[in-house]
């Protein structure tokens, strides 16, 4: 090498270093251990450089976990982060001579570092996923099932050893059983709903004012209360079922029945007799209509006179206002 003169210029000429063999050989055990490596360089220079660089990566890797991950457990990491704090960034020599903290860290990476990790590349992240999804888009139909029903899936969640054992298995269990019961509530809710607009579709197809309605007028009354059930069908939260169904009472049915009374073939409006049709009618929710000026409990037969006689008065105001009251 010293002869060939043209290799001078990349030559690199230092004192040959010597290490303890037991040390070398323990480190490179470390590395085919920590690393799960099946070869690591057998020159110590090499191994030490190697090592170091690979601690490195490992350190910046759990970092990355942590900083990028929604699981409360993964901040467990921070013990074995805080152990490659102190074996990063050393000379390479070091690793050689004054490494000390090997057992700890293999330790870090069985009962830590791996299950994490395993936790995060399998199907044990996605069970977890599915239960705190289930949580999130269910949460307003939570309030209409039993007090607590969901308290096993939020301590599972909540659970720091999570990642653990048969923990993710329970979890399952847990979330299918929670996600009937969901299933079961918004099924009755969505059930009633829509057998109550059938049953609305029933009493337009035999009233008069659906007989009396030009026949365009009648496909479309009948097709917009198709829409509405077609919508509760697909609706999965029961809030908006039942405010669907107090919408088609409140508004969509009366409005169809004005729809309906104003194409009426003839002119009349199902109130008149033929010839001259009289102002159109607004038909207005019996629901909409609340009785004024009586208030409290009803505890006598006294205080259910008052309030008929009040709900009576509304009922009439209204009818001379104008409007029909639909029941």
């Amino acid at each position: 090498a010293l002869r060939n003169t043209q290799r001078h210029a990349h030559a690199v000429v230092s004192p040959q270093k010597t290490f303890d063999e037991r040390n070398v050989a323990a480190f490179r055990k470390f590395c085919t251990d920590f690393f799960d490596e099946g070869n690591t360089p057998k020159d110590p220079p090499e191994l030490a450089r190697h090592g170091a660089d690979k601690l490195k990566a490992k350190r910046d890797e759990l970092n990355a976990t942590v900083t990028g991950s929604k699981y409360p457990f993964v901040s467990q990491l921070s013990v074995p982060i805080d152990l490659l704090d102190q074996v990063v960034g050393k000379p390479d020599d070091w690793y050689l001579t004054d490494f000390n903290l090997g057992d700890d860290l293999l330790d870090a990476k069985e009962t830590t570092i791996d299950p994490i990790q395993a936790f995060l590349s399998g199907g044990q992240k996605v069970i977890y996923d599915e239960a705190a999804d289930l949580l999130t888009t269910h949460s307003s139909n939570l309030g209409y099932l039993p007090s607590g029903c969901d308290a096993t899936v939020r301590v599972a969640l909540d659970d720091p050893n999570a990642f653990r054992g048969n923990k993710m298995a329970q979890l399952k269990q847990a979330t299918d059983q929670l996600r009937a019961q969901i299933d079961e509530v918004v099924a009755s809710n969505r059930t009633e709903v829509v057998e109550a607009i059938e049953g609305r579709r029933a009493e337009i197809e035999a009233s008069a004012f659906y007989a009396k309605a030009a026949p365009d007028a009648q496909e479309s009354a009948l097709r917009r209360v198709d829409q509405v059930i077609s919508r509760l069908r697909l609706e999965k939260q029961i809030a908006l079922i039942r405010e669907i169904g107090s919408s088609f009472e409140e508004s969509v049915y009366p409005g169809l029945l004005d729809h309906l009374a104003a194409s009426h073939k003839g002119g009349d409006d199902g109130d008149g007799d033929g010839g001259t049709p009289p102002p159109p009618k607004q038909t207005v929710s019996v629901k909409t209509i609340s009785a004024t000026g009586v208030s409290g409990v009803l505890e006598t037969e006294e205080d259910v006179d008052r309030y008929l006689e009040a709900l009576r008065a509304a009922l009439v105001q209204t009818l001379n206002d104008g409007k029909r009251i639909s029941l």
